[in-house]
């Protein structure tokens, strides 16, 4: 329950940034992911653990960066952000742009935002945590549009062959990209034994059940593991719902109006 309630104060706080934020925003793709950022955030990581500094904090890498304002809100929601997110959302200057920007203050490892490069980087400093030692899990979250790149699958082939069970990847799977249906655009009804054909531990579950993620995150073998998360893109908002068009777009009064009615603003 407390998981629940959480995730839907995180949509009321994505929500309020329309209040001041009158540009484009990655609505949709922002929403589908929250449980699942909310569930490596607090419950698979030590991220938000105010005891754990860089020597020993496990990494996460949003690689669809454009999903930066859940990632603000989920921070927020679990005090390692101040409520000024809301209102600097996207102004120049500040700390919160639309995609994510490498910020040691903020724990954000890498520039995100061009699809394709936050896998590669996750193995990468995978492999260098093995070779010396250092105990941290590292968490990467890429989305199904975004496996279109060629980088995705050569990173999974790397990981693969080195065995580096220290890395979890979450693809979240809403069947959506900035175009259109990804079946329409690149088809992947057979990712799982794709993953697995690369030396993978592939799970498929329901993104927006903290009870399957759990399950998931939870079966860690010798192997990578690639967690297939089936979720909704546009999560929450019944009209952006399962609609390409608000991967990004500018919310107006009416709808914001509706969208407030929505999750009880």
């Amino acid at each position: 329950m407390r998981h629940l309630e959480q995730a839907e104060s995180v949509r009321r706080k994505m929500i309020s940034v329309a209040d001041h934020c009158q540009e484009k925003i990655h609505w949709a793709s922002s929403l589908s992911c929250v449980e699942i950022l909310l569930y490596i955030m607090s419950e698979a990581s030590n991220f938000a653990d105010e005891k754990a500094d860089d020597s020993c904090r496990d990494i996460l890498i949003v690689s669809k960066g454009h999903a930066a304002l859940a990632q603000y809100a989920v921070m927020n929601e679990l005090g390692l952000i101040g409520d000024d997110f809301v209102t600097q959302y996207q102004k120049n200057g500040s700390d919160y742009p639309e995609e994510l920007i490498k910020d040691k203050g903020l724990h954000i490892e890498c520039s995100t935002g061009s699809l394709g490069l936050g896998l590669p980087y996750a193995v990468g400093k995978a492999i260098l945590f093995k070779r010396r030692g250092i105990n941290k899990k590292i968490f990467c979250i890429v989305g199904d549009g975004e496996c279109d790149e060629g980088s995705v699958w050569e990173a999974l082939m790397l990981a693969g062959q080195h065995k580096l069970n220290n890395i979890i990847l979450v693809i979240d799977f809403n069947g959506l990209q900035a175009d259109g249906s990804t079946d329409e655009i690149i088809a992947w009804n057979n990712m799982q034994k794709q993953i697995e054909a690369f030396g993978w531990q592939a799970l498929a579950v329901d993104g927006h059940s903290f009870e399957e993620l759990d399950k998931a995150f939870e079966s860690i073998t010798d192997k990578p593991t690639a967690v297939i998360a089936k979720t909704i893109k546009g999560k929450g908002i019944s009209f952006m719902e399962n609609d390409y068009s608000w991967h990004d777009r500018i919310l107006n009064k009416d709808l914001l109006r509706q969208a407030k009615m929505e999750i009880g603003l």
